[in-house]
């Protein structure tokens, strides 16, 4: 059985916004895009339609923004991506390196006590730096996997193990994501304390 995309190439938020399947979405032409269909589909244009026209604009319009907020945002877009290849992920998929969860949890402890640092917003900064580094890693190492795996050069044998270490590295970026919002948080009730 191939690993190969299991849905319909036309029926999916790629088509949807006129986008080829891609990691790497071309931001201005995604929100160039949306607009242009928003503008079409909009449920003001539809206000002298039937109540089917009407609900089925509604509908139209919450798709259109699911897609972009989805396509938009690279850790969302990547679970999406993942989801064409059947690949669901689950809240308690805990399948992760364990050596990256140490990291986590040593990054975690820094964090939780740079309050009683000299300086902590130094220090926060180079928390938030580290995290930061490691996303913008984590995107480049996404981005390198599914241009392999939508490759039609790719052998079909290599999907899986493809697969594999594109889920591995998202549940990196749901963790690392986590931990940039908790430095933000951190950063803001240091900001009032000061």
């Amino acid at each position: 059985m191939s690993n190969k995309l299991k849905i319909n190439t036309t029926d999916n938020y790629f088509s949807l916004m006129g986008l080829p399947i891609s990691f790497d979405v071309d931001k201005a032409v995604l929100t160039h895009n949306y607009h242009e269909i928003q503008k079409s589909i909009h449920p003001d244009k539809f206000a002298n339609a039937t109540a089917l026209e009407r609900r089925l604009s509604v509908q139209q319009a919450a798709q259109i923004n699911d897609a972009l907020e989805t396509l938009k945002n690279p850790t969302k877009c990547s679970i999406y991506l993942l989801s064409l290849y059947g690949i669901e992920l689950s809240d308690n998929d805990t399948s992760v390196d364990p050596l990256f969860l140490m990291e986590q949890m040593e990054l975690r402890e820094n964090l939780a006590e740079v309050a009683s640092k000299e300086e902590p917003l130094t220090e926060l900064d180079a928390i938030l730096g580290d995290v930061n580094s490691r996303i913008k890693q984590g995107k480049n190492t996404l981005n390198t996997l599914f241009q392999k795996l939508l490759s039609d050069s790719e052998k079909q044998e290599s999907d899986e193990s493809l697969l594999n270490e594109a889920k591995s590295e998202v549940l990196k970026m749901q963790f690392l994501n986590r931990l940039q919002e908790e430095c933000l948080n951190k950063e803001e009730d240091l900001t009032e304390q000061l």
